[in-house]
């Protein structure tokens, strides 16, 4: 408990100024630092279920990778929400678009492309040390041309030792169900294992942010996250029972997923400059005339709340929402996002939506916000006395603060009470934060005048005249009309509120907002229009208790 005779006005400026130091830095630590990041590196452990018939034989891929690009075969796969192909010679979907989203906000736009042959593509194969490798020339049998959620698709394998029969299934999103059956045709027993990888080249990462953008997964319910350049330095590896693992982009997502009494062996790796993430089941002995069945998914497409949360639910995906970046706030950041994502089908402007949304966060904070402003307001009016105390025992640093807590003792002010409010809004703060910048609804979404796209930074330049003057400028000075709003706001703020008397606390004060206007200028414009918003809601409520207290 803080004990008023000890909290002189200095103490309270430097609470304040370290409060607003944590806000910088947690969000650079955010950036550098992905949520509940583990830090295990355990080296890969062969699993085995059975003892493999011939230790020494390795397993080789049951199907060969050596046909070209132009000569294999593929299955068209379709439904309202992707279209793609599944290359039969490689047995993995290698190419993917995404039909409710596009590239940009130009009409003539792409659809956005997921998997592509050339750089991201996916593969599920069997494993095998006592089978023969087919030749090019072996090709999966198939019953249909075209994978829709209306009917499987059946293909079929045979060769010397085995027949594999995979039935391929597809939902009206972006679930793929693949369930494969193993048959010995030899007359001693096989060693077989399922592998499954996904493959991706890129030519740059993605630039720093808030949303984790790598390798991801969920393994004996515990959340790993992995960067790019994490991988590069050392590989990944862990052994699960059930869970998934995948690549995931800011809004994307491309996932295998385990049954949940399955066994694999999963890691993350860089090589040969891809980026692959894998599984390996135990190897299983099928005995003479027996037969196997793995059943594995695989979701490629968009990190939909609702919909994650539904799979999560209806196929028992072990903590598959957190597929989503909700960061270290989760139990703040997913029911504001499920709020948002009300209020917008309520209103049908994703920015009106955040406006709302910032009002009446504002008004269920009002009581811890009220006094805090009521207690800067006191501070702020008692200031001409506490400079005559100054002026009198100035060079009594003892008598000073006695006199000092004697004023705010008869004048009942506590100037503790303006700081530490503030200490439970900061989750909140990081929370929404987090709703803004990891909220798919935000991509593209327009708000008024030239905010056509929220979760880009505001396309409007200040320091070219809105474009009329061309010339060049450094990056951090292209901001536009929403970061200068919010630094103009903060001023207003911080003009309200009572002034350090440190000259050196002072400056820094005065140097927040202009810090903060470059800093979000590259942000989401829709966390820029939120923070603004929140801030003229602030000074209002700071003008009326002012007024109220008869500063």
């Amino acid at each position: 408990m803080v004990k008023l005779k000890k909290f002189t006005d200095n103490d309270q400026k430097s609470l304040f100024l370290a409060m607003i130091l944590v806000l910088i830095a947690l969000f650079a630590v955010d950036w550098i630092f992905p949520s509940q990041k583990q830090a295990m590196q355990t080296p890969l452990k062969p699993v085995i279920v059975n003892e493999p018939i011939d230790s020494n034989l390795p397993l080789e891929p049951l199907l060969s990778e050596s046909a070209t690009s132009f000569e294999e075969p593929t299955l068209a796969v379709r439904n309202n929400a992707v279209a793609g192909e599944i290359n039969l010679a490689k047995t993995g979907l290698d190419s993917l678009s995404l039909l409710k989203y596009k590239e940009t906000i130009k009409k003539d736009s792409p659809d956005v492309q997921l998997l592509n042959p050339k750089d991201y593509t996916t593969q599920l194969q069997w494993l095998s040390n006592n089978a023969q490798v087919p030749t090019t020339n072996e090709k999966w049998t198939i019953s249909a041309n075209e994978l829709t959620p209306f009917e499987p698709v059946v293909l079929k394998m045979e060769n010397n030792d085995m027949r594999i029969e995979r039935v391929l299934h597809l939902d009206n999103d972006y679930m793929f169900t693949i369930q494969d059956t193993v048959y010995n045709l030899k007359q001693t027993p096989i060693n077989v294992a399922l592998n499954g990888q996904i493959k991706r080249t890129l030519e740059k990462e993605p630039q720093i942010s808030g949303v984790h953008e790598g390798f991801v997964g969920v393994l004996d319910q515990t959340l790993y996250e992995e960067k790019y350049a994490d991988i590069r330095e050392n590989d990944f590896s862990k052994e699960t029972t059930g869970g998934w693992m995948g690549i995931t982009d800011k809004y994307w997502l491309t996932s295998f997923i385990l049954e949940n009494n399955q066994t694999a062996d999963v890691s993350f790796k860089h090589q040969d400059k891809k980026y692959i993430t894998s599984f390996t089941t135990p190897t299983q002995t099928i005995p003479v005339g027996g037969q196997i069945t793995q059943t594995t998914r695989l979701f490629a497409g968009a990190k939909e709340l609702k919909l994650i949360n539904a799979y999560q639910k209806e196929l028992n995906i072990p903590r598959f929402d957190l597929a989503i970046d909700f960061g270290w706030f989760y139990f703040l950041t997913k029911p504001f996002l499920y709020f948002l994502y009300w209020l917008y089908a309520m209103v049908g402007n994703m920015g009106v939506a955040i406006l709302i949304f910032a009002t009446l966060l504002r008004i269920a904070l009002l009581r811890t916000a009220t006094k805090s402003y009521e207690s800067m307001a006191k501070i702020r009016k008692i200031t001409p006395k506490v400079n005559e105390l100054k002026e009198r025992y100035g060079t009594d640093k003892m008598r000073l603060q006695q006199e000092t807590m004697a004023l705010y003792k008869r004048e009942n002010v506590n100037p503790a009470a303006g700081c530490l409010p503030l200490l439970i809004q900061i989750p909140v703060f990081f929370a929404l934060y987090k709703v803004l910048s990891v909220s798919i609804q935000m991509r593209q979404a327009p708000f008024f005048g030239w905010i056509q796209d929220l979760s880009m930074p505001d396309p409007s330049s200040v320091f070219t005249l809105f474009g009329y003057l061309n010339w060049p400028i450094p990056s951090f000075l292209d901001i536009g009309v929403w970061p200068v709003l919010m630094g103009l706001t903060m001023y207003i703020q911080q003009k309200l509120s009572p002034a350090p008397t440190d000259k050196t606390q002072a400056n820094m004060m005065k140097a927040l907002p202009i810090v903060f206007m470059f800093m979000l200028g590259q942000f989401a414009s829709g966390l820029v229009i939120y923070w603004t918003w929140s801030n003229i809601l602030s000074i209002a409520q700071q003008k009326y208790i002012m007024k109220k207290v008869g500063v």
